[in-house]
């Protein structure tokens, strides 16, 4: 009796010690396949994996647009309540976040050059934060606070937005593909908080 005792203690003990390593084995493979954390102060990773992610300012001749034509959207009536801005000689109609120019009587949306000031934002924009810098983000375009104006402006190679407007376009260059949008160049980055564009350079 006490030898069959004996017996099933050791049998339960080998089952104990198995199960202890199968979960260990399992901990292990979840931690494996953990993506890794990737954050908006994150410095470009010298490695070559990473040297997509900042690409620098290229020339538009050096760039493959992957859409022939780009989409124009425009209204043939100027937006209610627009406001005029004069830039570099150039007139823009903006309203709620979004400029026009006239030509022959239609009102083309287009993205503002970089420098122009505007007095006010829609309550609309987001926050974004890298390094030392605030900037509002609106509509694809990033806006810097200077003395009481926003300045159209090109955010730091490493900026994280969670989205870009649904008209962005598909560049290739040095055989990767990239999202551009009013000049600056995204790479899709997945970080803690989901997918985000992570802005890797310029077109010029």
């Amino acid at each position: 009796m006490k030898k069959n005792k004996l017996t099933g203690m050791i049998f339960m003990f080998v089952i104990a010690a198995g199960s202890l390593h199968v979960s260990a084995q399992e901990r292990n493979r979840g931690q494996s396949n953990s993506r890794p954390e990737v954050r908006s102060d994150r410095q470009p990773a010298s490695s070559q994996k990473d040297s997509r992610r900042n690409v620098g300012t290229i020339s538009r001749d050096n760039a493959q647009f992957k859409k022939e034509k780009v989409k124009v959207v425009a209204t043939r009536q100027k937006p209610a309540g627009a406001e005029r801005v004069v830039y570099n000689n150039r007139t823009y109609d903006y309203n709620n976040g979004r400029f026009y120019i006239e030509n022959n009587g239609r009102y083309i949306q287009t993205p503002p050059p970089r420098g122009m000031r505007i007095k006010n934002l829609p309550s609309n924009y987001v926050r974004v934060n890298f390094g030392n810098s605030l900037y509002y983000f609106l509509e694809g375009v990033f806006y810097f606070d200077r003395s009481g104006y926003y300045e159209v402006v090109n955010p730091q190679i490493g900026t994280i937005v969670d989205a870009l407007p649904a008209d962005y376009e598909k560049v290739v260059y040095n055989g990767y593909t990239y999202y551009e949008y009013n000049g600056i160049l995204y790479d899709k980055v997945t970080t803690s908080y989901g997918r985000g564009y992570q802005v890797v350079g310029y077109l010029e």
